[in-house]
């Protein structure tokens, strides 16, 4: 009776420690949650107050130059971000949160935009980023390298008159602009206030 009533008592001990195992697992994933929580809410947060910096300093003639400065303090925080997460994308950051991400990497000079272009696209595969900034992503990097943009949402001064950077198969533009989830490139013409006149070829 002594041995079984031992046994008992282990199998008791035994059973406790499982479901103690169990509450504090539960315990730390509770916190490890709330923390995430609120470590998203924050970089939330602060990705609003870089679309708000990044905004600003462009909307006022006095303040454009300023804009090197601004952008390189930007683009620090962005690299921080991506460096611990990836590319954060809408599931995580939210829609604005993830605009904002691509928003510093589009204004930022080419070497950091074709370091994470890779990952830009990767994200746009998950259906976590917006194809539209990858297209507009892709062709800055084709126009800072001399070559056709593919999308047509490129603009450059050529004199002090505002038109479209050369256009990789161009008649063919409007449909890999649908493909991006673009409008037609008319429609973006008359958007940004400019004549749109198809390049001929000689």
């Amino acid at each position: 009776e002594l041995m079984v009533d031992i046994k008992q008592r282990s199998g008791s001990f035994e059973v406790m420690k499982v479901l103690l195992l169990l509450l504090c697992s539960v315990i730390s994933m509770k916190a490890i949650a709330q923390e995430l929580i609120l470590d998203t809410s924050s970089i939330i947060r602060q990705l609003s107050a870089i679309r708000e910096r990044d905004q600003n300093i462009r909307r006022y003639d006095d303040s454009v130059k300023f804009i090197t400065q601004v952008d390189s303090a930007n683009l620090v925080q962005i690299e921080a971000f991506i460096s611990k997460y990836g590319w954060p994308g809408k599931s995580f950051v939210g829609i604005e949160g993830n605009y904002t991400i691509w928003l510093v990497i589009q204004h930022s000079d080419l070497a950091t935009q074709e370091k994470y272009l890779p990952l830009l696209e990767q994200s746009v595969k998950e259906g976590e980023s917006r194809p539209q900034d990858l297209a507009y992503l892709t062709d800055r990097i084709l126009m800072r390298k001399g070559k056709p943009q593919i999308y047509g949402t490129q603009l450059w001064s050529n004199q002090g008159v505002w038109e479209f950077w050369k256009i990789e198969d161009e008649k063919n533009v409007n449909e890999r602009r649908k493909r991006a989830g673009l409008g037609s490139i008319e429609e973006y013409a008359n958007l940004v206030g400019i004549e749109y006149k198809p390049h001929t070829e000689n």
